[in-house]
């Protein structure tokens, strides 16, 4: 099992490509996804979230287990973190950068149907205080590749004290926020 460190938000950080190969996989992703935000789960709740047969998520559950990202606690899977955090190493191994932009893309393609699930069946329920809070930003601006990481570094530092809260304030709800930052290739 790798060594795995925890940030500061409780975020698994991944540094090696075992890891960040083994999670690129669109059922593990979903499994570590499920445990990160809901908790244990058995291999069969796992296999009812996942609609993957429970001897597969089992096997799926041991290699996460393998490099570190999920632990067995009795009868039940759990994450050893709160989510994920990974970059792409600037210098280093090539196995490294392509494993971790493979899961940045599994990533991003897991999770394009949350926001027309979230119009389909959650706004129209909404209160309205909840519904005029909700929303999109939406904004193209020319930064450098240094000032798009230094505003995601922001973000991160802005949210922080959020990200850290341990237990739900009144009238707080688990709000979910997702951030695309999709520079274009140069011609």
């Amino acid at each position: 099992m790798s060594e795995l460190r925890v940030n500061e938000v409780g975020d698994m950080v991944l540094t090696g490509a075992a890891a960040m190969q083994a999670l690129a996989d669109p059922v593990r992703l979903a499994m570590t996804d499920r445990l990160t935000r809901h908790g244990a789960a058995t291999t069969d709740e796992l296999a009812d979230a996942t609609g993957v047969p429970a001897q597969a998520v089992e096997e799926h559950a041991e290699q996460l287990a393998a490099v570190g990202l999920l632990k067995r606690n009795g009868d039940s899977w759990e994450a050893c973190g709160r989510g994920i955090f990974f970059e792409i190493p600037e210098d280093g191994e090539v196995e490294v950068q392509q494993a971790a932009r493979a899961l940045s893309s599994a990533m991003l393609l897991s999770y394009e149907h949350l926001p027309r699930q979230w119009v389909e069946s959650t706004e129209p329920g909404l209160e309205l205080e909840w519904a005029r809070s909700a929303g999109l930003f939406n904004a193209g601006m020319w930064l450098t590749a240094e000032e798009l990481r230094k505003v995601q570094e922001d973000l991160e530092v802005l949210l922080m004290p959020y990200l850290q809260r341990k237990e739900p304030t009144p009238d707080s709800r688990r709000v979910r926020m997702l951030a695309y930052f999709l520079p274009p290739k140069s011609d």
